[in-house]
């Protein structure tokens, strides 16, 4: 289990956006195919604005086949700082995780796959990311201690200016969390469904 203060940055890129950034960050670090769960306490809101703002954000995601519990905390913007919390468990274990989340009232999921290039680039870990049938976006994140918050945010901020980049604000990303969570194909209901009922859609994910 790690925790770790994130740092992070969103925003949409253009195909030549992404292009361009590709050829100027050079060879990635790594690459990452990954399927994420998206939880929700209750109904998915049509609205992103709202869901309930309690600072919990769960997920339970597969990242080039291996499973993950994520756990983050604070409020999502699309510049933020949030509490971290990582557990990596086996594949043989997914099954048991999504009861035992189901058994406490995390039980609604938007679930949703991307492609994704990480680059490190001048102290940044920027992440080009290709989401399944809908379009790029980036993030600049820096994993840091909670003392050096501050000094992060104006590292990233900084870069982003230099790249000609803009992050979400508050209206961009609600629309684009909007139609993604209210895409009907991608929400799914793990009272009533398994984990084998998603993985004929995502296998190339898987």
């Amino acid at each position: 289990m790690t925790n770790n203060q994130e740092v992070e940055y969103i925003g949409e890129l253009s195909d030549k956006q992404h292009n361009a950034l590709k050829a100027k960050f050079g060879k990635p670090i790594k690459t990452k195919r990954r399927i994420s769960f998206m939880y929700f306490k209750n109904d998915i809101p049509s609205e992103f604005s709202q869901a309930e703002d309690d600072g919990i954000d769960l997920r339970l995601r597969i990242t080039n086949g291996e499973p993950e519990l994520i756990l983050k905390q604070g409020s999502f913007t699309a510049t933020h700082s949030r509490k971290e919390t990582s557990i990596h468990f086996k594949v043989s274990e997914i099954q048991d995780y999504i009861n035992l989340f189901a058994g406490l009232g995390w039980k609604i999921v938007v679930a949703y796959g991307a492609e994704t290039s990480v680059y490190s680039y001048n102290g940044i870990e920027f992440s080009l990311i290709k989401i399944k049938d809908y379009g790029y976006n980036f993030e600049a994140e820096i994993l840091t201690s909670e003392d050096k918050v501050e000094e992060a945010k104006k590292k990233i901020e900084a870069e982003l200016s230099i790249l000609g980049l803009k992050p979400f604000d508050e209206q961009g990303l609600n629309k684009q969390c909007n139609a993604i969570n209210n895409e009907k194909e991608l929400q799914f209901d793990f009272s009533k469904q398994q984990f084998k009922d998603i993985e004929a859609r995502f296998k190339e994910f898987l």
